[in-house]
């Protein structure tokens, strides 16, 4: 069984996997966040848009081009809406920041009216909505999004999940860890199902569907 992810191109990428099987590690190895929390690949390597990037630091990472969204979300709650989609380095400047804050707001419309209203005063959705569209001003080629549905109603599920295949759509890679196995596999390209810190099975979504695959994944330590 492979140990490694590939995804491609416009591509939607889903890791699988129950509790404390490696996903949020997995995805932390990738972005570089591992090391700010003083921990290291033992084992392997990472690699990223064709180069090795084991042991990077979150900010190079991102200036290579790869956007991430952590488990919990991540906004500055006391800055208004526009100006988190400011707080971020590597943004474009002057009227390719305008487009790009065009964009997000298509892709998130209900932040079109919150744009000066405080970041922590919105939903829980309208928050991740908000930590999605900060990475995607920066116009990543791949956005990882860890667990983009944990503990939010579920009124925004289907929303969050429209807004990975559109983003997919206009060139940005996604990888996605998440609990709502249903819809992710609606919009997955491959998927990797992850048992123990191994990849246990690998496919195209239709693998995993209607079968007892992910079930068995779960259930198992």
């Amino acid at each position: 069984m492979p140990r490694q992810f590939l995804f491609d191109e416009n591509q939607i990428v889903a890791l699988f996997g129950p509790n404390g099987a490696g996903k949020t590690t997995s995805v932390r190895a990738l972005s570089g966040f591992m090391r700010t929390e003083r921990v290291s690949v033992s084992h392997g390597t990472v690699h990223l848009l064709g180069k090795e990037v084991t042991g990077w630091e979150p900010h190079r990472t991102a200036r290579l081009g790869l956007g991430y969204v952590p488990e919990r979300r991540k906004v500055f709650g006391n800055l208004s809406v526009a100006d988190n989609f400011k707080a971020s380095g590597g943004l474009p400047k002057g009227r390719a920041f305008d487009q790009a804050a065009e964009r997000v707001l298509e892709l998130f419309p209900a932040l079109r009216d919150r744009l000066g209203e405080q970041a922590g005063r919105l939903s829980g959705g309208q928050q991740q909505m908000l930590a999605i569209a900060r990475n995607m001003i920066r116009q990543p080629k791949v956005l990882v999004i860890d667990e983009l549905t944990l503990g939010l109603h579920h009124s925004f599920h289907a929303l969050l999940f429209d807004a990975l295949s559109r983003i997919a759509a206009e060139g940005t890679s996604v990888v996605v860890v998440d609990e709502s196995t249903g819809l992710a596999l609606d919009v997955a390209n491959y998927c990797y199902l992850i048992v123990g810190g191994k990849v246990r099975d690998s496919g195209p979504p239709e693998k995993f569907r209607g079968s007892e695959l992910l079930v068995a994944g779960y259930v198992e330590a």
